[in-house]
């Protein structure tokens, strides 16, 4: 069956405008995500540019040959710095400028302009290298976590294959994939892949904004808005994870309480209070690895779980912790307020129940707070119960 480019045509560049204004109206509404309109526009400019083939003359027509291939390269080249605003970085457009006019300085050429083989290539090549630097800003931000992520990088790495290899082909393939007579059948093939790469791409990218989204809900109902450490609701979270693996890694926890706390809420007032729970989070924050996650129990309370750390290491990190918050001063205008932490360690040397590790943790704090405060106090041994022993851990078991 024989494709009507035609319609193919029409029907392609219809839906990349539909497209492209749709996300147009989604940044009307929300500017908070200006990667909509770095990604609406070249699905208008490019779906506009394509319309160029259903002149009678195109094959010949300098504006379609100049201005409709410069357009349609601008309009991949604005897919990539859509990606890179998208990613928190600046656009870089001085590239994006020297393809663009330098494709219409050569067109100004006649030896080139009368040239389909060379304009081809060259086409060719300037838009499949748009395309990898748009694979290649996506791969640049994989440690953000989005499923779309991979399939959106291999949407470009396809196009820009095919681009690469209708440079390497042009001499031998008909027109529009090569340099040969134009053939309906190859024509509509073309058209076809390319609204299908940029329907697919499209798609997308709503779901990359999608995914952004609920990810920063799912962090901001995880977190403690004042000191910026993850929350009680992310503990349980944590531990309910942890529940589900069994290791020998050794780990430990520290329940951390500041001293006095109501006092200094109510001789200074709330605002030096809250100053003062923030500074403590930059300390501990200071004071921890990368691996440590840090959590605001609630009030004046926070807790601190450590993978892969011993009772000595953990112990250090306490006092350092400790020593650090010692040193914070409030300005308010009633006086400088001071505080200290009391700490409460517990370790195990295998994975534990991070429920059960955090009671033998608060109870170590209150011994602290016993003691005089400010200081850090060691659970009981007896208090950390230790994981019940399989038959696969001591064979020796099914011999008994």
């Amino acid at each position: 069956m024989q494709l009507d480019s035609f319609t193919v045509l029409v029907a392609g560049c219809t839906f990349l405008i539909f497209l492209g204004l749709t996300y147009i109206y989604f940044w009307v509404r929300d500017r908070s995500t200006p990667a909509l309109l770095w990604w609406g526009i070249p699905l208008i400019l490019g779906g506009a540019a394509l319309t160029l083939y259903a002149r009678p003359t195109w094959e010949f027509d300098y504006l379609s040959i100049s201005l409709g291939n410069a357009v349609r390269m601008l309009a991949i080249g604005c897919l990539w710095e859509g990606l890179r605003v998208f990613h928190e970085r600046k656009p870089l457009l001085w590239p994006l400028a020297v393809a663009v006019s330098g494709w219409m300085v050569l067109c100004l050429m006649p030896g080139f302009a009368d040239h389909l083989l060379s304009r081809v290539v060259v086409a060719s090549l300037i838009n499949g290298t748009l395309c990898f630097l748009a694979a290649h800003e996506l791969w640049r931000g994989r440690e953000e976590v989005l499923q779309s992520r991979t399939p959106l990088i291999a949407v470009f790495v396809s196009f820009g294959t095919i681009m690469l290899l209708r440079a390497a082909l042009a001499g031998v393939t008909p027109f529009p994939f090569g340099a040969q007579a134009v053939d309906p059948i190859w024509l509509g093939g073309f058209m076809l892949a390319a609204f299908v790469h940029s329907t697919f791409a499209a798609f997308l990218f709503i779901s990359l904004i999608r995914e952004r989204r609920e990810a920063t809900q799912r962090t901001f109902a995880m977190s403690d808005p004042l000191t910026g450490l993850m929350n009680r609701r992310a503990f349980t979270a944590q531990a309910e994870r942890s529940a589900r693996r069994r290791g020998h890694q050794p780990v430990s926890l520290l329940v951390l309480d500041i001293d006095r706390f109501k006092s200094v809420n109510d001789r200074f007032g709330h605002e030096t209070g809250d100053r003062m729970l923030a500074a403590f989070a930059a300390v501990a924050e200071a004071s921890v690895r990368p691996t440590d996650q840090l959590f605001r129990m609630g009030g004046e309370e926070f807790c601190f779980v450590l993978p892969d750390t011993n009772q000595r290491g953990a112990i250090e990190i306490a006092e350092r912790i400790r020593k650090g918050f010692e040193l914070i001063e409030i300005a308010s205008p009633k006086g400088n307020a001071q505080s200290s932490v009391s700490v409460g360690v517990a370790s195990a040397d295998h994975t534990v129940d991070l429920e059960l590790l955090l009671a033998a943790a608060d109870a170590a704090v209150y011994e602290a707070k016993a003691r005089g405060r400010n200081r850090v106090v060691l659970a009981e041994p007896g208090t950390i119960p230790r994981p019940a022993l399989t038959e696969t851990e001591f064979p020796e078991r099914r011999r008994a």
